[in-house]
């Protein structure tokens, strides 16, 4: 088995060390770190970070808020998709995706992945269809601009 450590999105939030403990600047420096797990079996990819849409359509696919306050980088050589073919792969060899929550910063790539199976946790896919965690949180958190929330299992 062999693993690689992707960051698949960059923030850069204004308050710099606060929010990273290292940052010298104004800005910090955040990853979304995604794991990509090499197995006899094909490829399986733990959380997405954005996708693909989301670097192309970010107004529609983010939330305002979101994209204000964390001022995500956004670049296409960070999406899983890009650095999976780098690495010598095709998208179609990943077979399973797990995902650790559905924030679009961590799911947003889920559909450049048609072929994979989804992981997540019953708990967070329920909480996703019913749309609840309070008033911020279900109209922010889970957009339905970003497929994938029904054929999860």
């Amino acid at each position: 088995m062999r693993i690689h450590h992707l960051n698949c999105g960059t923030c850069c939030p204004v308050g710099g060390r606060l929010f990273d403990g290292y940052s010298r600047g104004l800005s910090a420096h955040l990853v979304c770190h995604c794991l990509l797990i090499e197995t006899n079996d094909g490829l399986v990819l733990i959380d997405t970070g954005y996708g693909s849409q989301d670097i192309t359509r970010p107004r529609e696919r983010l939330s305002d808020l979101f994209l204000a306050l964390n001022r995500p980088q956004l670049r296409t050589e960070e999406i899983a998709v890009a650095q999976i073919r780098r690495l010598g792969f095709a998208p179609a060899d990943v077979r399973h995706v797990g995902v650790t929550h559905l924030d679009f910063d961590h799911a947003g790539g889920i559909e450049d992945f048609p072929n994979a199976r989804i992981h997540v946790t019953a708990r967070e896919k329920e909480v996703a269809d019913q749309r609840r965690g309070g008033v911020f949180v279900s109209r922010k958190r889970y957009r339905p601009q970003q497929p994938g929330t029904s054929v999860l299992v």
